[in-house]
C-alpha cells in the first residue's frame, strides 16, 4: 500500500489576512492543494489523506463540498482527517495523519504550496524529490532544505534552512514505512516541538537508513505571497475589440463590409502571449452574432483562438467593474485606450508591465 499525505494543517503566517493558503483559488479556479499535485501520476497511490485543522474546515469551507471538490479535480481515493488542534510542526502532523486514517506501508508527504513533476513509481522507497536552485525561478531559498549526496545518488546529508549544495527538497518525501517515520518522528519530537521532516530523515541517515534522490521537473513555488503574487501575474484575462484594435475599422456598407485586413502586430502579440497558456482572451465587437463564424477564421488565420466572442455590443463606451481583495490585489481592472487601427498594442502592454 503507498499513500500520499497532504498535510495542511498549518497556519499560513505567511498569508496574513486570508483564507488558509491551501484553500486559495488559483487563477485557472483550481485551489491550491489542487492545482499543487496536477501534475502528479496519483493511479500509483491506493490512497490520498488530506490531514487539516478542523477550525479551518468549519470556518473556511463546506467539508461537504469541500470533498465533491477534491474528489472531482484530485482524485476520487481523497479523504480529510480533521484535526481538533493545532500541530507544533509538519512532523507531528504527518504523524497524527497516520494514526487517525490507520496509515499502513510506504508514504509519500507532499507540501501544498508547490507544484512539481515527478516520476514517482508506485513501489515504495525512501527518496527526497530535489530541484537544483540554479535552475528554477523565482523561489523563497532560505526557507528551503538542502541535500549532498555521492557518486551513486545517495543522500550523505541533509540540512534544514542552510544551503550546503544547490540542491534543494521540493516538498517531497518518499517513506518506504510509515512505521520508520513514525518511530524516528516520535523519538525527535521527545527533544523538541519543531521537527522538519527533513530532520527526520537525517536521524535515519545516521541510522543507516539509506535514501536517494529523484529530480522534478517543472517546480512552481507558491511558499510566500511574493511567489503566489508572481504566479498569479502570469494570468491575464483580455476583453478586446475586433475592430481597430485587431482588424482595421470598416462598417457594413463599405464596398468590401466587414472583410477587413488584419492589423498584425497587434495580432501577433495575443498570439504569442496566447501560446504561453496564460491567456483567457475574449473578443468584443458591435458586429452581428451572424459574424462570429467570419471572426473566428479571420483570426484562426494568425494562430488566435479567443475563448469567447461578445457579439451585438452597443458602438459606445465600454466599462469594466471587478472587484479586488487581498487574494486578488488592486488593481483588478486595468483600461487601455488604442487610437483605431494603431498596431502599438504591445509597447502599451509593455508600459503596463514596467
Amino acid at each position: 500500500m503507498n499513500t500520499l499525505i497532504l498535510p495542511v494543517a498549518g497556519q499560513s503566517a505567511r498569508f496574513p489576512g486570508m483564507r488558509p493558503k491551501w484553500l486559495l483559488t488559483m487563477p485557472d479556479g483550481l485551489l491550491m492543494i489542487e492545482k499543487s499535485v496536477s501534475l502528479f501520476n496519483l493511479n500509483v497511490f491506493s490512497r490520498i489523506v488530506v490531514v487539516a485543522l478542523k477550525e479551518h474546515l468549519m470556518e473556511y469551507t463546506n467539508k461537504k463540498k469541500l470533498l465533491f471538490s477534491l474528489k472531482k479535480n484530485i482524485s476520487k481515493k481523497i479523504e480529510i482527517v480533521a484535526l481538533n488542534k493545532s500541530t507544533s510542526c509538519q512532523a507531528e502532523t504527518v504523524l497524527e495523519a497516520i494514526k487517525k486514517a490507520k496509515i499502513e506501508g510506504g508514504i509519500y508527504i507532499k507540501d501544498c504550496d508547490n507544484m512539481f513533476a515527478s516520476n514517482i513509481g508506485s513501489t515504495s522507497k525512501n527518496e527526497v524529490t530535489i530541484d537544483d536552485a540554479n535552475t528554477v525561478g523565482l523561489m523563497d531559498a532560505k526557507n528551503k532544505s538542502y541535500i549532498d549526496f555521492n557518486k551513486i545518488g545517495y543522500l550523505t546529508n541533509i540540512v534544514e534552512k542552510e544551503v550546503i549544495s544547490s540542491f534543494f527538497c521540493c516538498g517531497g518525501y518518499s517513506f518506504k514505512s510509515a512505521l520508520k517515520f513514525v518511530k524516528f518522528s516520535k523519538q525527535l519530537l521527545k527533544k523538541s516541538s519543531a521537527v522538519y521532516i527533513s530532520h527526520v530523515i537525517f536521524a535515519m541517515l545516521m541510522k543507516n537508513e539509506m535514501f536517494t534522490h529523484n529530480k522534478a521537473k517543472k517546480y512552481i513555488d507558491w511558499g510566500t505571497l511574493r511567489e503566489f503574487r508572481n504566479w498569479q501575474k502570469k494570468y491575464t484575462t483580455i476583453f478586446c475589440d475586433l475592430d481597430g484594435c485587431l482588424l482595421k475599422n470598416s462598417s457594413k456598407f463599405s464596398e468590401l463590409g466587414w472583410r477587413t485586413k488584419a492589423i498584425k502586430k497587434n495580432i501577433e502579440l495575443l498570439s504569442e502571449i496566447s501560446k504561453k497558456g496564460f491567456l483567457k482572451l475574449i473578443i468584443t465587437t458591435s458586429r452581428p452574432r451572424s459574424e462570429t463564424g467570419y471572426i473566428e477564421h479571420a483570426l484562426k488565420k494568425h494562430g488566435i483562438k479567443p475563448n469567447y466572442i461578445l457579439t451585438d455590443l452597443f458602438h459606445s463606451k465600454r466599462i469594466l467593474v471587478n472587484d479586488f481583495s487581498e487574494t486578488n490585489p488592486f488593481p483588478t481592472a486595468i483600461a487601455v485606450n488604442l487610437e483605431r487601427d494603431s498596431d502599438q498594442l504591445s509597447s502599451i502592454f509593455k508600459s503596463l508591465s514596467d
